[in-house]
């Protein structure tokens, strides 16, 4: 019995240092701040996509029409820590939080690991919150389904305010 008590005790020692062990962790993490990862690039080493010679073509008797600038939707940060940071969209989702995964890290202990989404359809940019803790808001009200953004509309998700601009 006296040896049964001993290895009880000897396991509640060592289920508490765990437990310790953990809250320092979790602590030191949140603390520490988010790491962020250097993305991978498409493009050539000086930015720019490969040339192609074609030594066999012809040249073109008719120059071709100039490409019509169609201006690129960004979604910039117009507040918070990242202010002046603009990211172009494409058709792909984009994920807002504070995963280094995230399209758009956020160094904010009030936004979460996958905080939002934006994304397009039916010709609109929407924005959906992912069940964040501390939630997403549009001009002050929190959303609770995907909303179709306008340009010049704030986005705040905690500290940081960002808004489609076109």
């Amino acid at each position: 019995m006296n040896l049964f008590l001993t290895l009880l005790r000897f396991g509640f020692l060592a289920l508490t240092w765990i437990f310790v062990l953990g809250i320092v962790m979790v602590v030191r993490r949140d603390t520490s701040g988010t790491a962020i990862r250097a993305r991978k690039s498409t493009s050539s080493k000086h930015g720019r996509a490969p040339e192609t010679h074609h030594e066999d073509s012809a040249p073109a008797e008719v120059p071709p029409e100039p490409a019509r600038l169609i201006p690129q939707p960004v979604i910039a940060v117009v507040g918070g820590p990242l202010t002046g940071t603009v990211l172009p969209l494409s058709r792909s989702p984009l994920l807002i939080g504070r995963s280094p995964d995230s399209s758009l890290v956020l160094d904010d202990s009030y936004a979460s690991s996958r905080h939002a989404k934006l994304f397009f359809r039916d010709g609109y940019w929407w924005i959906e919150d992912l069940q964040s803790t501390n939630g997403t808001y549009i001009g002050g009200a929190r959303i609770n389904e995907p909303v179709a953004l306008t340009p010049g509309v704030q986005v705040t998700i905690g500290k940081t305010t960002m808004e489609l601009q076109v």
